[in-house]
């Protein structure tokens, strides 16, 4: 299990490595929920170590030259509408969330802004990966397996969203007196 949740860490400094098949292994060979857990965890705290620091040395003029396209790209939709995009993003595994959280650590957004989207993404992708690895052969043998996941993907940004809602007007009703 350590080797697994090492796996997990390392991958978020060395995006090449591939999470999905990182966490189907450690279900496979840990079962579901420990499987999941380590992956999960691994590589939640390898993210937020990233994130800070990338954040800490952010303002080095070396990182400052290297800003790319994509990432001003990905930091002005961080600000326009911060939950939901870094949700997404730790969400769905062909996405570039090593740029996500790159770009969220350029981005004025505290930890505890970036933290909450990022374990609800993680969680769901990392579950995912767990589940169909797992039991590879039924999953691949079993429509309802396949549609289980599907119902969970769109369950959870149905959620995700609702929470983005709620967090708005709070946010909306916090500024308004000010």
């Amino acid at each position: 299990m350590f080797f697994g949740f090492l796996a997990a860490y390392i991958e978020s400094f060395i995006p090449a490595l591939p999470i999905m098949a990182i966490a189907a292994v450690n279900a496979a060979i840990n079962g579901l929920v420990p499987g999941f857990l380590v992956s999960w965890l691994g590589t939640c705290a390898g993210v937020i170590s990233v994130f800070l620091l990338v954040k800490k040395l952010a303002h080095l003029d070396f990182f400052q030259k290297r800003k790319t396209k994509k990432v001003e790209n990905i930091i002005y939709k961080i600000q326009k509408s911060q939950f939901m995009v870094i949700f997404l993003f730790y969400t769905i595994p062909v996405l570039p969330s090593s740029m996500m959280t790159i770009a969220a650590a350029f981005c004025d957004i505290n930890l505890k802004d970036f933290v909450v989207p990022m374990l609800f993404g993680k969680f769901l992708m990392m579950f995912m990966a767990s589940y169909i690895g797992s039991d590879i052969e039924g999953f691949i043998h079993s429509p309802l397996k396949i549609c289980v996941v599907s119902i969970i993907v769109i369950v959870s940004y149905w959620m995700a969203n609702r929470m983005k809602k709620d967090i708005d007007k709070i946010y909306d009703k916090r500024h308004r007196w000010e």
